[in-house]
């Protein structure tokens, strides 16, 4: 299985694993933060394809990362042959992918949706300069996550972490949480292109925003991933009381979320913006619905979906996310032999 060397300095809560080492990162969980980061801004015009983008943004990951002969994921050829401009946007998208990733891992916050997306959504569009992400940590519901995101195709420096913590600091409080918590995050390779993890927790004031609520948080996170499985044509759906699961056409792979969770967005509009009234109900209704305590299964397949049997240490073996995401790659996401 691959793994993943990180580092997190100077963080005021205690984490979910020691401060630096190698985290094991299966490819399922690769994918569920490439799939889930952010929620998609499908409320700013255009035509929304959520479930298209489901498939590019696993697809993207997949193209552009690998398992090397150390075992960790490292840069693939195809990454390395991008040019610059290419290069700066996908090393973006993984700077995002493994925030989101680390976030789940070492501070219980799997739910991070853009600010950005959200402003626009309720309507609320700013200028100012904002963290990328912010969440919440799921175990306690009493800790603001807020992450500025980085991505680089080589090494980091000095200066891409002091930006990522400048931007930190912008952090927008959650109302009712009591305390708030900044993520300097920035992805990069190292001289041997293997993908490493640097986080930080730069201080600084609260500024709260009062639309970001625990319940219109989660409200906005579980929108765009219910939109993308409903807009799966009927025969790649399946439901049960469980888990609703989708295969995703033409790149094997199959995406479920909890029935309950589908239920409750599903009676939002799936695209166009929101009242905060709007997401505050069905927010409510989804803390009622799914309790922290349901989210706390890993790398495990769900319950409804008993089609495949794999090995524990397969690495095509399905992985649930703590949002309660589930991911099951099928047998053409295992690498070609060389």
């Amino acid at each position: 299985m691959p793994f993943l060397s990180y580092e997190a300095r100077k963080f005021s809560t205690p984490l979910a694993k020691p401060a630096s080492g190698l985290l094991s990162l299966p490819l399922g969980e690769l994918l569920w933060g490439a799939i889930t980061v952010g929620a998609t801004p499908i409320s700013m015009g255009g035509t929304p394809r959520p479930f298209v983008e489901l498939c590019w943004r696993a697809a993207l990951a997949a193209a552009s990362l690998e398992e090397d002969s150390s075992g960790r994921w490292a840069m693939t050829d195809g990454y390395w042959r991008l040019d610059p401009s290419e290069k700066r946007a996908v090393s973006y998208f993984l700077g995002m992918t493994q925030a989101k990733i680390m976030c789940e891992e070492l501070l219980y916050a799997p739910h991070l949706i853009h600010l950005d997306a959200f402003l626009a959504m309720i309507g609320q569009t700013t200028r100012a300069s904002r963290p990328d992400l912010v969440g919440l940590s799921w175990r306690a519901m009493n800790v603001t996550i807020a992450v500025e995101a980085k991505g680089r195709t080589g090494g980091r420096d000095d200066e891409v972490i002091r930006k990522a913590k400048q931007q930190a600091r912008s952090l927008p409080g959650v109302l009712s949480t009591s305390s708030a918590l900044r993520v300097a995050s920035v992805a990069s390779f190292d001289a041997q292109w293997r993908w490493e993890a640097y986080l930080e927790d730069p201080p600084g004031p609260v500024r709260p925003l009062d639309s970001l609520t625990p319940e219109t948080l989660l409200a906005a996170y579980y929108r765009p991933l219910v939109a993308a499985l409903l807009e799966a044509p009927p025969g790649q759906v399946r439901d049960d009381e469980a888990m609703t699961i989708a295969q995703l056409p033409g790149i094997d792979l199959a995406v479920g979320i909890p029935a309950a969770i589908v239920t409750i967005i599903r009676e939002l509009p799936l695209t166009g913006p929101l009242t905060t009234g709007q997401l505050l109900e069905a927010g409510a209704a989804l803390l009622q619905a799914v309790p922290a305590s349901q989210f706390t299964s890993r790398d495990e397949t769900a319950g409804s979906d008993e089609e495949t049997s794999v090995d524990p240490q397969e690495p095509l073996r399905p992985y649930t996310g703590t949002d309660g995401v589930y991911i099951r790659p099928g047998p053409s996401w295992l690498p070609s032999p060389r």
